[in-house]
């Protein structure tokens, strides 16, 4: 006999529903003959849900670069995002000539925009510092990194983030990116290196030029104001440039990239529990947030007696879903995948067998129809039969080091459904 139980975290009881309709229980291929009556189960199960803040991510060599302060949000609270990062030499052995026949007319730092949380055409209060400790590329940093600068290159105060309008350069029209005026001396000092070690390769220019961080304050004071903007170091705009001429040859440019090799990293704010708390009833929701924001924990009580119930039966899916709260995704779009994760004893997080064995696409956690859903099937059968397996989870935002999105999901929205066969 075919039964489909749905647990639902808030009531802690385990429904066991079978239906002649096959489609609403994902049993296509079972014959129309076998048609089968609702029941109730009086096992028990309860689903613990809490939110926690995330202590750091993960945040090196990342896709984008996110810069920009975050003050709308009156349920998550304050966020800002800086980074750092190194640059790369357009070609080794940089000589262009005597650094004494060199002048520099302006330095630009220019990066082009892949996106913005939050509303457009904020301003805000840049500042750009040169980096005076090393990041490496073959290092792992995460989001809590303390980077330490010396030299204030720009302190730029109602700066616009405009990701729709392009942008006009030497008359020609290019795609939206931001453009920053650094500090004219800085480029001096670069251009003084020409014909040096100094300017050989990229080891040796990291070393003398360790790159900048940038970060970015609410320009008005504003506490209705704020977004978080999104940057492509690989996009072609994105580059710092050396203006300069010499005393034969107007109009020169030297360009330096923030691909390649180039180490960066993302830094985030820390957002500890009395942030939300102070905001909304974690009682009723829980709450993920990218940037190092929070996650949700999962724990799948009563386990002994889930045990119990399911001996001699064959498990044939087991679906865990999310809904999620729809109040204000107008205005702070959710997140467009999740990912669900174990912890062992010692709090390291794993991915789920369902995910590593069957792939993304089967695992799920892409949202749909306002839901995310899970096939922890896999999963469901390890923790019934192996002992080394923790009955802990956690729901996790994809992306977590690239993106601002947050996703508020009611607790009495959550089900664990599983569809079972009596053997």
């Amino acid at each position: 006999m075919n039964k489909y139980i749905s647990t639902f975290c808030l009531c802690a009881t385990l429904l066991i529903f079978s239906c002649t309709d096959p489609n609403l229980i994902g049993l296509e291929v079972q014959p129309p003959s076998d048609g089968i009556t609702v029941t109730l189960s009086s096992v028990k199960n309860n689903l613990k849900l809490s939110t926690i803040s995330e202590d750091s991510l993960r945040s090196d060599e990342t896709s984008t670069l996110l810069l920009g302060h975050q003050v709308t949000d009156f349920v998550f609270g304050n966020s800002w995002a800086a980074f750092a990062t190194q640059f790369q030499l357009p070609f080794n052995n940089v000589d262009i000539g005597n650094s004494d026949s060199l002048f520099v007319d302006s330095v630009v730092l220019a990066l082009s925009y892949a996106g913005i949380y939050g509303e457009n055409n904020q301003l805000f209060n840049v500042t750009v510092n040169e980096i005076s400790e090393p990041i490496f590329k073959d290092s792992v940093y995460y989001s809590n990194h303390i980077v330490g600068y010396s030299n204030q290159l720009a302190s730029l105060n109602y700066v616009t983030f405009n990701t729709e309008d392009s942008v006009i350069v030497g008359g020609e029209m290019n795609a939206p990116h931001l453009r920053l005026k650094l500090d004219d001396n800085f480029g001096e000092r670069i251009l003084d290196e020409s014909g040096t070690t100094n300017l050989e390769d990229n080891a040796q220019f990291v070393e003398f030029f360790k790159g900048l961080v940038l970060s970015a304050a609410d320009g008005t004071n504003n506490p209705l104001g704020g977004s978080i903007v999104y940057f492509s170091p690989s996009a072609a705009n994105t580059k710092l440039t050396i203006y300069y001429h010499s005393t034969n040859v107007d109009s020169l440019s030297l360009d330096f990239s923030l691909s390649g090799d180039a180490a960066r990293v993302n830094l985030f704010n820390e957002k500890d529990m009395s942030q939300l708390l102070q905001q909304t009833d974690t009682s009723t929701n829980t709450y993920i947030q990218s940037m190092a924001g929070y996650k949700t924990v999962i724990e799948i009580q009563h386990l002994d007696t889930l045990k119990t119930f399911f001996k001699n039966k064959a498990i044939n899916r087991v679906n865990l879903s999310f809904e999620l709260d729809g109040s204000d995704t107008a205005d702070f779009s959710p997140h467009g995948r999740m990912y669900l994760v174990r912890v062992d004893e010692q709090g390291k997080d794993y991915f789920l067998i369902d995910y590593i064995v069957e792939g993304e696409e089967h695992f799920g956690g892409k949202v749909e129809n306002g839901k995310y859903t899970f096939n922890v099937t896999r999963y469901f059968l390890q923790l019934l039969n192996n002992e080394d397996y923790t009955n802990k989870l956690y729901l996790v935002a994809a992306g977590g080091a690239v993106n601002a999105k947050r996703t508020i999901l009611p607790k009495d929205k959550i089900s664990f459904n599983i569809i079972y066969t009596d053997l």
